[in-house]
């Protein structure tokens, strides 16, 4: 409760206005911190936007899943896909790393459909679950480059498939670095969630 009323005290009154206006989206205590800030001030924020600021109809364009922010939650969604059938097709794995990757994979799956949920319904946990599927892509990249580099010191026949792992895993790191940098920058996300990561 005193996380949302410290949110909410640092926002404009336009802002407590739109958030007003749509309270069915907000926790039964943001709810109470919202009314309780609202009162709280000297001003209504439906007076304060007849005093020059948009008014409280008006929303935000940067607010919603647009732009950027729209792609990656698309991405979780297909990406549902892509984890199922990488795991499918490691079914057939003889040793424990190949079944620890595809138990990976199907973690995955079922943690992108989940964030990417979360993110349509613009859940409060949206931020920590889009955090924890970054940092565990990441990851997985990781587990590719290994693999890669391990075939490669293991067979010299083989050189060609153990790059191509290394360079899709390099790759894969890289997407998820950039992802972490534009939720970290990104004024959309700080629009749509209320902060960045």
């Amino acid at each position: 409760m005193a996380n949302f009323a410290q949110r909410y005290r640092s926002m404009s009154d336009y802002r407590l206005a739109q958030l007003e206006a749509d309270l069915s989206v907000l926790v039964p205590e943001a709810r109470e911190a919202l009314r309780a800030e609202i009162a709280r001030r000297p001003t209504p924020a439906a007076s304060r936007s007849a005093q020059g600021e948009k008014p409280f109809s008006a929303k935000d364009s940067l607010d919603g899943l647009g732009g950027w922010l729209a792609w990656y939650c698309l991405g979780l969604f297909g990406g549902v896909y892509n984890e199922a059938r990488l795991a499918a097709s490691l079914h057939g794995g003889v040793n424990s790393v190949m079944l620890g990757f595809a138990i990976l994979c199907w973690g995955m799956a079922a943690w992108n459909l989940a964030t990417g949920i979360t993110m349509v319904v613009r859940a409060r946990s949206a931020l920590r679950m889009i955090l924890i599927h970054l940092i565990f892509g990441a990851l997985q990249g990781v587990v590719i480059v290994a693999d890669g580099a391990s075939l490669l010191a293991s067979s010299s026949r083989s050189g060609g498939v153990a790059e191509a792992l290394i360079g899709v895993g390099l790759s894969i790191c890289a997407s998820y670095g950039i992802w972490f940098r534009y939720f970290q920058v990104s004024k959309r996300v700080k629009t749509t969630f209320g902060r960045n990561l």
